[in-house]
């Protein structure tokens, strides 16, 4: 479809024989984009066997990219070449020397649609006019939050994303005999789960001995601060990721097994719950004509992280001259 052209490149040594794979799923993909009112866009899908030499090149933002992640390590990465994301490039790690076992096409696919799922997303999100603006100074609290509210969402709606063609195209046996579809939650099994179990006490007592480090003079305000926010952006990406395949092999939702941590309680309950909320009560892909109203919800989410950061006596705001001024109280 010329409405989404495509172009595949390989390179670094990708497993050969992965292109016409490519191809019939953006087939597939194109025609979801269609349903949903995504604007017309150039897709380039980069298969390597090198994500960070591939990513690293085609960003100047991705400078120093590094695949290591919590819960696991990066194999999917999308990049607006263009703001707007008319001109996309999803990187997938495809390297030859991987065994079947390593890279089987359930896992192709997954990684494939779930970067698509980025693509059309941002797609949607620049034609609808919610991506926060770019800013010369320093980003404030409300601002960080709105956007770790809605990047946090994207990762959710995109594995669920995935989990839809997982179940169309993929099946496995089950012990009784027979066999049933193949979910998100059959290709990863319980490392998200684990992993997010494993930073529990990283985020509670983790967060506030941060903030006691500052208060005691081991560490400096802005070492701290930055240390905070960021942490906070990495967990809801777990926090997204691991919730998804809850939901996509039928259980309750991650945060329901882990309701007595404290962690949970008391800073990542309420910072997800309502933004799981508005997952719950809107399409996997919102449409083009109802995006904006539903990433307004998402981001409007973001209080609640402030809320948050305030309840472990962090704040912050901008001076008259557009500098931050962080507050510890």
């Amino acid at each position: 479809m010329n409405t989404y052209a495509l172009t595949v490149l390989e390179e670094h040594g990708a497993r050969p024989g992965l292109v016409e794979f490519i191809e019939a799923m953006h087939s597939g993909m194109s025609m979801l984009a269609d349903e949903c009112g995504v604007p017309e866009m150039e897709l380039t899908v980069v298969l390597t066997g090198d994500i960070t030499a591939s990513i690293r090149a085609r960003s100047e933002a991705e400078r120093n990219f590094s695949p290591e992640r919590s819960g696991g390590v990066v194999k999917g990465k999308t990049i607006g070449v263009v703001r707007d994301f008319s001109e996309t490039v999803i990187v997938l790690d495809t390297g030859a020397d991987a065994t079947e076992e390593d890279l089987d096409e359930a896992e192709l696919l997954h990684l494939a649609a779930h970067e698509y799922g980025h693509a059309l997303i941002g797609r949607l999100r620049a034609e609808a006019g919610t991506r926060p603006p770019k800013t010369n100074r320093a980003k404030t609290p409300e601002e960080v939050a709105a956007i770790w509210a809605y990047e946090a969402a994207d990762e959710f709606r995109c594995d669920l994303i995935s989990n839809n063609l997982l179940r169309r195209f993929a099946t496995t046996s089950e012990d009784g005999g027979g066999s049933r579809p193949f979910t998100l939650a059959d290709l990863v099994g319980d490392g998200y789960r684990d992993a997010f179990a494993g930073l529990l006490d990283q985020v509670h007592p983790g967060w506030p001995d941060l903030v006691f480090a500052y208060q005691t003079h081991q560490i400096g305000l802005d070492e701290m601060y930055e240390r905070l926010l960021l942490g906070t952006g990495r967990v809801l990406t777990l926090v997204a990721h691991a919730d998804a395949a809850e939901e996509a092999g039928g259980n309750a939702p991650l945060m329901v097994g882990f309701a007595d941590h404290l962690a949970v309680r008391k800073i990542l309950g309420p910072v997800w719950g309502p933004i799981r909320e508005v997952l719950d009560s809107t399409p996997m892909l919102p449409s083009l004509g109802e995006f904006a109203d539903v990433d307004k919800a998402i981001q409007g989410c973001g209080k609640h992280m402030v809320a948050m950061w305030q309840s472990l006596g962090v704040s912050a705001c901008l001076a008259q001259d557009d500098e931050l001024q962080v507050f510890v109280r």
